[in-house]
């Protein structure tokens, strides 16, 4: 298991870190920004794998090569049983020097996937040929079952055509739906991309690592997020270390923070950057201030606060969303730091972590929101308050075929089951048939904003002072 490299002016990277805390690990960025050379670098660990594959050296160019170097610590248990080893990769004398590194099957899955088949070469022997040299095979019983799973249709009848004298050259043969069969030369790229990747990591030993580039190619967004869902799964099942860069942010909302990293200009952070706030940090869509906050529900409980108590300037401000702490921080002070933007930026801090051990003390461009998470702030008060607030929740969740009193002691029976402050929502929306999560939130959040102004006082002041 790799579990950190450092990168050392390796493509611009001056010592950064990027730790692997999941099985399956999320590369997000801006283009250039460096996420295929983290895939790269992470291929490296493994002596099996040819450096050149992802860092090959120009004759023109390249000469910053020679003080590349990347170090590892790595988990591997017939090496070591008790400790983590630490390797290190050095591009010296025109060549990558890689003392003592261990093996493990790496699988890469390249980004030339999503290519149709007829524009590619490695096909062009499937055009013509004499069939004694190739060899139809069944599909691996659980590829069938999770690209159906992935693409909603049905494969059992799928074949898979190899070559005799090469095996790693072949072809998938489908069947339609009236029974006619067709070549992969006629298939959608995004049905021969994901089962060709699925294919590929169900037939992979067990612990190999699994290396996808922009695994969003060719894939709508349902199936995006279902593709991710399955990487998860499959590095249970099989024992995975599996990372994949990406640009989608449905890919990215099916993970939890700690297995995302953001590489952004050569810098790199750990949490559940947006998409949208990317281009924010790099100032490629920024023409407001802008306030950084960890997550989703944070966002809308801030703008919403904004356009109440900050009408005037609810227009230039926008609030996007960077992960927690303390990745929120560092990306609002790189915001402020960079040359090309105009605009500045706050963070606002979820509360839960002030006073915890660990935590610094913030910097001048951020301050803490209340003393708790967002979300649990706002419910326990609506909780505390519920005979007075309960017809009016009514309305304002859309929640008008209720009773004052059945919305009631849906809020009290939530709160007194002790769940997780993240899950309150979604439980609440449980007991009251279903009801969208979404209206429930936000009219909760717009009735704690409306009855709390002392509490939303020195954080308008904050904002104001901090974006002048």
């Amino acid at each position: 298991y790799v579990k950190r490299i450092t990168l050392k002016n390796v493509r611009g990277f001056d010592e950064e870190i990027v730790e692997f805390k999941t099985p399956v690990t999320a590369l997000i960025g801006t283009n250039g920004g460096g996420k295929s050379t983290i895939l790269g670098a992470v291929a490296l660990a493994y002596k099996n794998v040819k450096p050149s594959k992802f860092f090959p050296k120009s004759f023109y160019g390249d000469d910053s090569m020679s003080d590349w170097e990347i170090g590892f610590e790595l988990i591997d248990k017939p090496i070591s049983k008790d400790k983590n080893i630490n390797r290190t990769a050095k591009f010296k004398q025109m060549k990558w020097r890689r003392d003592s590194f261990p093996e493990r099957n790496v699988v890469y899955v390249e980004i030339q996937r999503t290519v149709p088949a007829g524009e590619l070469t490695k096909f062009n022997k499937f055009l013509s040929g004499d069939s004694i040299q190739f060899e139809v095979k069944n599909l691996n019983p659980d590829t069938i079952k999770y690209c159906t799973a992935v693409l909603d249709k049905k494969i059992e009848d799928y074949k898979c055509v190899i070559n005799k004298n090469d095996p790693t050259s072949r072809m998938f043969v489908g069947k339609a739906l009236n029974g006619s069969g067709y070549s992969q030369f006629h298939f959608g790229a995004g049905e021969a991309s994901i089962i060709d990747t699925i294919d590929r990591i169900e037939n992979a030993t067990d612990n190999s690592l699994i290396l996808v580039e922009e695994i969003e190619n060719g894939l709508h967004p349902v199936a995006v997020r279902l593709f991710v869902n399955y990487l998860t799964n499959v590095a249970k099942r099989k024992k995975l270390q599996i990372i994949f860069t990406t640009h989608s942010q449905d890919a990215v909302n099916e993970l939890e923070p700690e297995a995302v990293w953001a590489s952004i200009n050569k810098k790199v952070w750990n949490g559940k950057l947006s998409i949208e706030s990317l281009r924010a940090i790099t100032g490629q869509k920024v023409n407001s201030k802008v306030i950084y906050v960890e997550d989703s529900f944070a966002k809308e409980w801030v703008e919403n606060a904004i356009d109440r108590y900050l009408p005037k300037l609810a227009s230039t401000i926008k609030v996007y969303t960077a992960g927690g702490y303390p990745s929120v921080v560092k990306v609002s002070q790189y915001h402020n730091e960079n040359p090309t933007i105009n605009y500045p930026s706050i963070a606002l801090v979820d509360g839960d972590i002030k006073g915890r051990q660990g935590t610094k003390e913030l910097p001048e461009n951020a301050m803490f929101i209340g003393d708790d998470y967002p979300d649990a702030i706002v419910y326990h008060y609506i909780a505390k308050n519920i005979e007075e607030h309960a017809s009016v929740l009514r309305q304002r969740c859309l929640l008008t075929r209720f009773d004052a009193e059945k919305i009631k002691a849906a809020v009290e029976s939530v709160m007194n089951s002790a769940c997780d402050h993240h899950v309150y929502f979604t439980r609440l929306s449980d007991k009251l048939d279903f009801t969208s999560e979404l209206f429930i939130r936000a009219g909760m959040i717009d009735l704690f904003n409306e009855h709390n102004s002392e509490f939303w006082s020195p954080i308008m002041d904050f904002i104001k002072k901090g974006l002048d």
